[in-house]
C-alpha cells in the first residue's frame, strides 16, 4: 500500500510539475508574440512614413522636371552651356531637399503651380 501511495504521489507530483512547465512555456510563447507584434508595428509606422515621403518626393520631382522643361522649351542654348539662373535655383532647391533628407530633416513642402510659373516666366 505504502509503495501505491508513493507512485501515486510521484506521478501527481510530476504532473503539476508538467503542468508547470507547460504554463511557463506558453507564458514565454505569448511573451515572444508580443514582442513580434511590437516590432511588426514599428515596422508598419516606418514604411508608412516612407511610403508617404517617397508619394511626396515623386511629387516635388515632377514639378521640377515639368519646371525644367518649361524653361527650356524656348530658350536656345548657349555656346558655353551655362545653366539659367532660373533653372540652377530649382536645381539647388533639389539639392538642398536631398541633403536635408540625408540628414534626416522634413522634406520641404512642394512648390505651388503659381511658383513654378513664376519661375518659368523669369527670364
Amino acid at each position: 500500500m505504502a509503495g501505491t501511495i508513493t507512485v501515486v504521489t510521484f506521478g501527481a507530483g510530476w504532473t503539476v510539475r508538467d503542468w508547470k512547465r507547460d504554463a511557463e512555456v506558453l507564458a514565454s510563447i505569448e511573451d515572444a508574440a508580443a514582442q513580434v507584434k511590437k516590432q511588426t508595428d514599428r515596422i508598419d509606422v516606418a514604411a508608412a512614413t516612407y511610403e508617404k515621403e517617397r508619394a511626396d518626393a515623386d511629387v516635388r520631382s515632377t514639378v521640377r522636371e515639368s519646371t525644367i522643361r518649361e524653361i527650356y522649351k524656348d530658350r536656345p542654348v548657349s555656346v558655353d552651356c551655362a545653366v539659367p539662373d532660373v533653372a540652377r535655383s530649382v536645381l539647388g532647391d533639389a539639392v538642398r531637399e536631398a541633403n536635408a533628407r540625408a540628414a534626416g530633416q522634413s522634406a520641404a513642402t512642394v512648390p505651388s503651380p503659381a511658383a513654378a510659373t513664376s519661375a518659368v516666366d523669369r527670364p
